[in-house]
């Protein structure tokens, strides 16, 4: 895959990153780190004392600029895409990287017994909100030196599993939606596209899918930070790997 770097600690810095997804789990991970090596995050999420708290925690222990955007991507639609596009140019000269993070599971169950509602929130949640936001957002990425957007990928999204649902079939759209931005983008533009297989991390998430594993042997969020750093730097620009999997 790729080499192992070392990052100068300010290297992000005045990069703006979107991070969705950001109160839990991975993405909070991500935003602590990234705003260590000197990155503005925009903090997304739905649980507004979670997002403050947060962003008090950026603010106190990193002196970066952070941007909080309360949105339940569940309800997002056209004119709420451009209102989160305009957020963040409000704030911002240009958006350098997207991180699509949020994602739900929904409920493991066979298809039979599948409701539509939970079907249908997840896929409002785990793909629709990426092509949404991807449309309205592309505009003020190419202002960007090094732009990046990063989709989150998943072992299911290889090969269909029983019981995965709604899921497995979100993440397989969004394998398929990183594809095709990257054969429309990449010849005519500066923005480069990963999908990126995080792997067995322990987070509430994989908890809910695997209650009886051992949480202890799993890797912690941030073990992830040296892909998503690659990724964002410089260095991955003539690479042409665009599917990573943590190894």
């Amino acid at each position: 895959m790729k080499e192992k770097y070392h990052f100068k600690k300010g290297f992000l810095e005045n990069k703006n990153i979107l991070i969705t997804g950001s109160t839990s789990g991975i993405g909070r991970q991500l935003a602590l780190d990234l705003s260590s090596y000197g990155a503005n995050i925009i903090l997304h999420g739905r649980n507004e004392n979670a997002l403050d708290a947060l962003y008090d925690e950026i603010i106190k222990e990193f002196g970066t600029s952070p941007l909080i955007i309360k949105c339940d991507l569940n309800d997002l639609n056209e004119n709420k895409a451009q209102e989160f596009a305009n957020a963040i140019i409000e704030s911002y000269e240009c958006l350098d990287g997207v991180i699509n993070n949020a994602a739900i599971i929904g409920k493991m169950s066979a298809i039979s017994d599948y409701d539509y509602e939970t079907w249908q929130k997840v896929l409002n949640v785990n793909i629709t909100s990426s092509f949404l936001l991807t449309k309205y957002l592309l505009p003020i990425m190419e202002h960007s030196v090094n732009p990046r957007i990063i989709f989150t990928s998943s072992g299911v999204a290889e090969k269909g599993r029983a019981y995965w649902g709604a899921y497995a079939i979100s993440k397989a759209a969004v394998k398929s939606l990183a594809e095709i931005l990257q054969e429309e983008l990449e010849p005519i533009s500066k923005i480069k596209i990963f999908n990126f297989d995080p792997g067995k991390t322990k987070t509430s998430m994989r908890a809910f899918a695997y209650p009886a594993e051992n949480p202890n042997d799993l890797k912690d969020a941030a073990m992830l930070l040296d892909d998503y750093l690659w990724m964002l730097s410089e260095m991955s620009n003539d690479s042409k790997i665009r599917y990573i999997k943590f190894d």
